[in-house]
């Protein structure tokens, strides 16, 4: 029973708190939601394929290093240099795939920054499970408690932030027009996570004999989260005055009716709508109202993205499809229809 009770700890307190951080992660998002399916992908892709390709790749990188250095400085260096480099590679990839094969979810910087924290979090979920199994082992509940206000408060964040650099490198990639922004942004992204990764293990490492180290993985691991969180909340102002700009003329097209626009430009006024719906027992016109508001924010996007880059034929035609669908929608949901 003792072992049972251990074993519901150690999974309540390593996934719950991740999945709580993902949803405030994907609250964020606030006027064009990415689809479910893409954000649970992400996560299960860092709480699978990235642990496992990580584990395969420290233990053969182990074994050239173990051969030429002291097991004192191999353990020290693949903690702080190779477990960095190998973690971010393959948790990035998992951006790398979706902007490959789904480039369209990914439009603003914010994006970059959801995909590669929910990897992350999947990531430090699993990673979290396997050092709370080891306190759990060596000095049983209490042991694991300690460790969670670590892991998953103090330093919960991390992973997230790490992968979450890449991720935003990876959408400046996509979304400006700048060609030097193109080929810098994601390297660059990478190797700000790889060294920010590397700084917070290398610290901890130090730490176990000095305490000073423990200001540097501080200072690294939530300024780097609080530099995130500055641009969040910055793409989310930013994505709000596209819809504005973008959609205004869409009034004059009849597009959009003004009433709709007004509830499309804020997010306040959304959620009051649809709540509305939902109190109301119409739960169909709830579940249309969220899909009329993506459409017409992915309209707004779009013809954004096409003053940035006017020979997308795809764009310019997608344009005209979420016109259509948008007015289509927009009639069904109208009052008397």
């Amino acid at each position: 029973m003792t072992i049972l009770l251990g074993i519901l700890l150690i999974l309540t307190v390593g996934i719950l708190p991740m999945v709580i951080y993902a949803l405030i992660l994907w609250w964020f998002d606030r006027y064009e939601k990415e689809p479910v399916g893409l954000l649970i992908a992400a996560f299960l892709w860092g709480a699978v394929p990235a642990v496992i390709f990580s584990i395969i790749a420290e233990l053969v990188l182990d074994i050239p290093i173990s051969a030429f250095v002291d097991p004192a400085a191999a353990s020290v260096i693949g903690v702080a240099v190779i477990a960095p480099i190998a973690e971010e590679i393959f948790k990035g990839a998992a951006v790398l795939l979706l902007l490959l094969f789904f480039r369209r979810e990914i439009d603003s910087p914010l994006d970059g920054i959801i995909y590669g924290g929910l990897v992350g979090f999947g990531f430090a979920a699993v990673e979290n499970i396997v050092y709370f199994a080891g306190a759990f082992a060596e000095e049983g509940a209490a042991g694991v408690l300690l460790l969670t206000v670590f892991r998953a408060f103090i330093f919960g964040l991390n992973h997230a932030m790490f992968t979450g650099l890449t991720g935003l490198g990876l959408a400046l990639t996509r979304t400006s027009p700048n060609k030097v922004v193109k080929i810098v942004a994601p390297i660059l992204g990478l190797l700000m996570g790889m060294t920010a990764h590397g700084i917070h293990n290398g610290s901890l490492v130090l730490s176990a004999g000095l305490c000073w180290p423990c200001l540097f993985t501080f200072i690294s691991d939530w300024g780097g989260a609080l530099i995130l969180l500055g641009v969040i909340v910055w793409s989310s102002v930013r994505e709000r005055q596209w819809i504005v700009e973008f959609l205004a003329g869409e009034v004059e097209r009849g597009t959009l009716g003004r009433s709709d626009y007004d509830v499309v430009c804020s997010y306040i006024s959304r959620v009051s709508v649809r709540t509305s719906a939902l109190f109301s027992g119409d739960f169909r016109r709830w579940w249309d109202l969220g899909h009329y508001y993506r459409l017409a924010t992915e309209l707004a996007f779009d013809k954004r993205r096409l003053t940035l880059f006017p020979d997308e034929k795809d764009t310019r035609a997608r344009i005209v499809q979420l016109r259509k669908q948008v007015i289509e929608l927009g009639k069904r949901l109208s009052p008397g229809q």
